[in-house]
């Protein structure tokens, strides 16, 4: 058995997950969960320890754990963790749960740290960066790219040929038309429907999609008539 280390005590169904890959034949033991807030307060996390936070890292690599990047709150925040599970030179899990005709893994590139969820339909060609989560029942067509610490929600369609950068989230029940590119640190909304490109640090909602924010390079939003200026630039509008 591999012995598993869940990082951050967020989403909780990833060990119920776990335990339906040993069912198919995977072979992982967890152990329990690093979290740098909860050790040292709480003792578990449904039914499982917290037994170390980011101090602890070093020590279980030298044992020969896995590890698994569970923080999903924020990009941001997925970077951080997976960066600091890097530093150490740690075994990184990678969990994909479709099997064919759902997905194809002789045509698909999956990075390190992924998690491809139950019920989620993958095309030929799609590459995923690393530590990309897909959650249940969304759809990624074929010969897209999909950039590092990515979050997909429930329920998504994308549609073939289209690009999304690095640390864009996708709310769940978004429709992402083909051949359209979605930028770095991007927000789409929750039912949003993107017909078109959207430019890096954009947060965007709706039916057609718009944004309602437009981030610097500093990560400080723009002013008002600077995100109405990309609105009527690059989306459709109703006028």
């Amino acid at each position: 058995m591999k012995k598993l280390l869940i990082y951050g005590c967020g989403y909780p169904s990833i060990t119920s997950l776990v335990k339906y890959l040993n069912m198919r034949g995977e072979e992982w033991q967890i152990a329990g969960y690093l979290d740098d807030s909860l050790f040292g307060e709480e003792v578990s996390y449904h039914g499982y320890p917290i037994i170390g936070d980011e101090t602890s890292i070093s020590a279980f690599v030298e044992q020969g754990y896995y590890f698994f990047n569970n923080v999903a709150s924020s990009t941001d925040k997925m970077e951080a963790v997976a960066k600091k599970i890097d530093r150490h030179n740690a075994k990184i899990c990678t969990l994909i749960f479709p099997e064919p005709p759902d997905i194809d893994l002789d045509t698909i590139t999956v990075g390190a740290g992924s998690i491809i969820s139950p019920q989620v339909i993958v095309g030929a060609g799609v590459h995923f960066g690393k530590n990309v989560i897909v959650r249940q029942q969304s759809i990624v067509s074929h010969n897209c790219d999909i950039g590092d610490y990515c979050f997909i929600g429930p329920n998504v369609g994308i549609m073939g040929n289209v690009n999304i950068g690095d640390k864009t989230f996708i709310g769940a029940k978004a429709l992402i038309r083909n051949n359209v590119s979605i930028g770095k640190n991007c927000v789409v909304g929750m039912g949003a429907v993107v017909t078109k490109d959207v430019p890096d640090n954009t947060t965007v909602i709706g039916n057609p999609a718009k944004p309602i924010n437009h981030l610097n390079g500093n990560g400080k939003k723009h002013s008002k008539d600077v995100v109405e200026n990309v609105s009527k630039t690059l989306f459709i509008t109703n006028s």
